[in-house]
């Protein structure tokens, strides 16, 4: 598990373009899921991160609480889901981007998620806020998510920017 601190916007951007940079280098971790109160900053987390990745131009992203779900043509491609509105199922389209290796499955509101449809790798984001900063906490879930967190650590370290 490793945490940072984030005081302002732009270190939430930050720490998703380094996000962005070692999941193009661990293409096995393809599930980010997203857990936080309402204005924690996961959807400024999830776009910073879009606008990191190859072929971001052609992506426009936006909240997907009104729609459920956007796709992404980036490389990988992303689909960016909201779970607020699923507690009950599923749409099939997460199940799907949850079991596509070449899909960025990013979900906001993975609290909402059922353990049975946890997918085999990924990490886990959880965005904690108080009245002065934003703590955000990674836990890695399967082997390749370990590595990929261990990589992001050092990543951080060797700019010396902490990871906790």
């Amino acid at each position: 598990m490793a945490g940072i601190i984030l005081h302002t916007i732009e270190d939430t951007e930050k720490a998703a373009r380094r996000l962005a940079r070692c999941l193009q280098r661990h293409a096995a971790v393809r599930s980010l899921l997203l857990r936080g109160p309402l204005g924690s900053g996961k959807t400024t987390f999830t776009a910073a991160l879009v606008r990191s990745l190859p072929g971001c131009e052609r992506a426009e992203v936006a909240s997907p609480s009104f729609t459920i779900c956007h796709h992404y043509p980036t490389t990988p491609p992303v689909l960016h889901g909201d779970l607020f509105r699923c507690r009950s199922s599923l749409p099939e389209e997460i199940i799907e981007g949850l079991d596509d290796k070449a899909v960025l499955t990013i979900l906001e509101w993975a609290e909402h998620l059922p353990t049975a449809d946890l997918p085999d790798e990924f990490l886990d984001i959880s965005f904690k806020t108080d009245e002065h900063e934003r703590l955000m906490m990674l836990a890695a879930h399967g082997h390749n998510a370990e590595k990929l967190l261990h990589n992001l650590c050092e990543d951080a370290q060797s700019h010396n920017d902490a990871f906790r």
